[in-house]
């Protein structure tokens, strides 16, 4: 299997010089990070590697967590899967190992018996759904969105979809706070000094698929704070405002579409809720360019921004193909907007609305 530079088994020849997999003429690029876990575990195939021995072997100090490892090769594997490659098998509580053989991946398929039990137990569940899931959706509702964490300076929603990225594009004096909801994927970061958060990052990518454990890492790498306006750039009448956010949006499935929102918000708390009492968004995107502003009257609980409802309302449609936040921000459906706060520090919030699923980092003022 080892020829000099080459790894090679079955119909495939691994390169761990230029950190390339070569399969029936087809090319799969590996990080630097992803080669040397592969070159280690296939080069010794019968031994079970620990976490700790891939850590001090792959990233030789320049990583400061273990946590880098789990997710490393949980992104390796999203690419050789999709190319049919099966080679790493997690031994439970000891590691990892080669599965050159793709023993793991042939044993893991259903035999007939198998098959039999699963659609049984497939049937008790949809009946226990039928039963009780209406109960267990309002209990779920009931229950308040928390941020978890994944690596020690990556937060998500505990709503948020899978996702898999690799851990050594991470900054170290950077906080990551990523939601991945069917339709939009949100990134926001904070630059830290010290305990503060001292710029901020907003991008919301409009998606239209949704598949599990989508591979994120270029957005997470896109993560730069140079063209970031800072606080007091920000919100222009912070005694109408309380809350100020700038975000970037793209389209994952169109290179044309770009755009840019900024939103000032008036907040007040109300039975562990935030609603809105003032609110000026404005938009700028490929497909419509345009700004609501809106009061809400006091005996309203909730915002519905639309153009009959807005106080003032002024845009523009070019393209209604390409006006993803003007849908999402002017025109969504509203039976009561929940708005939720997770506090960064003494001036950042992340902001999370639960209709639309979007969220970003906001400024706090006052």
């Amino acid at each position: 299997m080892l020829n000099k530079n080459l790894i090679r088994f079955k119909d495939i020849t691994f390169n761990p010089k230029t950190n390339q997999i070569i399969k029936n003429d087809c090319t799969i690029k590996l990080t630097h990070s992803e080669s040397k876990i592969l070159k280690l575990l296939l080069t010794s195939p019968n031994k079970v590697f620990s976490k700790d021995e891939i850590f001090t072997y792959v990233w030789e100090g320049t990583a400061s967590n273990i946590g880098v490892v789990p997710q490393a090769i949980s992104v390796l594997r999203k690419k050789l899967h999709y190319n049919e490659i099966y080679l790493i098998e997690t031994i439970k509580k000891k590691g990892y190992k080669a599965d050159v053989n793709e023993t793991f991946f042939y044993s893991s398929k259903l035999n007939k018996n198998h098959l039999i039990i699963s659609l049984i137990i497939l049937v008790i569940l949809c009946v226990l759904f039928i039963l009780f899931g209406e109960e267990f959706t309002e209990s779920k509702n009931k229950t308040e969105i928390t941020l978890e964490e994944s690596v020690p300076n990556v937060f998500q929603t505990s709503d948020s979809l899978p996702f898999v990225f690799d851990p050594t594009v991470l900054k170290s004096n950077t906080s990551y706070y990523i939601n991945r909801q069917p339709h939009n994927l949100n990134i926001s970061a904070c630059r830290q000094i010290g305990t503060q958060c001292d710029l901020t990052y907003n991008k919301i990518i409009f998606v239209e698929n949704n598949d599990e454990n989508a591979i994120i890492t270029q957005y997470i790498q896109d993560v730069k704070f140079t063209d970031i306006r800072y606080k007091d750039e920000l919100n222009t009448n912070p005694n109408r405002f309380n809350y100020a956010a700038q975000v970037s949006i793209d389209s994952e499935h169109d290179d044309h579409y770009k755009g840019e929102v900024t939103a000032n918000y008036s907040l007040k708390q109300r039975n562990n809720k935030y609603v809105y009492n003032k609110v000026s968004i404005v938009i700028d995107e490929t497909g419509f360019t345009g700004q609501c502003t809106y009061t809400k009257e006091s005996e309203k609980p909730f915002l519905q921004c639309s153009e009959g409802d807005c106080t003032n309302y002024v845009g523009s449609i070019s393209n209604p193909k390409k006006a993803f936040a003007y849908k999402n921000l002017f025109q969504y459906p509203t039976t009561g907007l929940n708005i939720l706060l997770f506090p960064i520090d003494e001036d950042v919030s992340l902001f999370y609305n639960t209709e639309s699923g979007l969220s970003y980092l906001a400024y706090l003022y006052n």
